[in-house]
């Protein structure tokens, strides 16, 4: 008796609940309501997915390979490289550039943990040691000394793997097409998560010749680079590059890839300015046997391009209907006799 647990509603599992009685006809008329509701509106996100223009360029990785195409060490990239993208309606505005990798895990574990937000919002004074997380990109010279000078600033994995491919764009008449970069990163990673600090761009390769001032907008504050650094759950994904306000009319656009900047007085080809010498890659996936592309779409009210839900509603909503017709065939054919709930509701409202 000691251990007898208390009279109570909660101890006695005697709490007021809701215990429906599912017969037939309500069964029936439940699969019924849900094949009613879900059909239409997986009618409406499959229309509103399909009225929107996309087009993808065939992977340009393969299509701007100049020479030893299958040699990581001794390949060459045509560098500017320049694709044709065949736009087969009129795309209303606003259009979005996308660049899209394949077989790239941002989601590795490792690659993900390896940044420093710490650094990234401008803090300094931040040893190699204070970064442990960014390993093995926290020191530019890993025999060197613990201090600031040999800390990479922004360090880690994702920022050191940043993609740094530049795309402009000219319409079948071979006019630039204007677009914008304002707006393409998240408003809350723009104005509170990255900063520029006096160390920003330290012993960092792709911020070399780039103006990374605090509020200079370049560097750690570039919306490139935080579109980036927000990384991805799936290996094929696609990240926003700009965005297009005016429409683009069908025919033959020319979209133009290049890695590194054109000095004056060096010639055509981009000088990389860490090392001061042409650069001969555009941004590299062949070793890991990945793919790029460029993707020009419009959007709808759903979002982009993507059939999925409303497939999955006109599924789901299909076979409620199935289901409820199956079960109304069962109950006319061969109904099965019910017991007198009466019964049941007495005992419960006595318990």
């Amino acid at each position: 008796m000691s251990r007898r647990p208390p009279n109570t509603p909660f101890r006695q599992q005697t709490l007021k609940a809701w215990r429906p009685i599912l017969t037939p006809a309500w069964v029936i008329a439940t699969f019924t309501a849900v094949g009613c509701v879900f059909i239409p509106i997986g009618t409406v996100c499959l229309i509103a997915s399909q009225s929107v223009v996309e087009v993808v360029s065939k992977p340009y990785d393969e299509t701007c390979c100049e020479r030893f195409c299958d040699n990581d060490e001794r390949r060459i990239d045509k560098n500017p490289c320049t694709i044709k993208m065949t736009v087969p309606e009129r795309m209303v505005a606003p259009v979005h550039l996308y660049y899209s990798l394949e077989n790239y895990y941002q989601n590795h574990r490792r690659y993900v943990k390896s940044r420093s937000d710490r650094q990234l919002r401008g803090e300094t004074g931040l040893k190699p040691s204070l970064l442990s997380d960014c390993a093995p990109r926290a020191f530019a010279n890993a025999k060197g000394r613990d201090e600031v000078a040999n800390a990479i600033n922004p360090c880690g994995l994702i920022a050191w793997s940043v993609f740094n491919d530049t795309f402009s764009l000219a319409d079948p008449d071979g006019r630039q097409v204007a677009m914008v970069k304002k707006g393409i990163a998240w408003d809350t990673d723009v104005s509170t998560k990255f900063r520029n600090s006096e160390e920003t761009g330290t012993n960092f390769p792709p911020f070399a010749g780039k103006d990374c001032s605090p509020g200079s907008g370049q560097c750690a504050e570039d919306e490139d680079f935080i579109v980036w650094m927000r990384t991805a759950g799936l290996p094929t994904f696609r990240k926003l590059y700009r965005r297009i306000d005016i429409d683009l009319e069908p025919g033959e656009y020319a979209l133009t890839i290049q890695n590194g900047d054109v000095l004056s007085g060096r010639g055509e080809r981009p000088i990389n300015r860490w090392t001061d010498a042409p650069q001969r890659l555009l941004y590299p996936v062949h070793p890991f046997g990945g793919h790029k592309y460029a993707v020009l779409t419009t959007t709808s009210w759903i979002g982009g391009r993507n059939d999925f839900l409303g497939y999955a509603y006109i599924i789901v909503g299909a076979t409620s209907l199935l289901l409820a017709l199956a079960f109304f065939v069962k109950h006319k054919i061969s109904p099965r006799k019910l017991g007198d709930t009466s019964y049941l509701l007495s005992a419960f409202s006595s318990r």
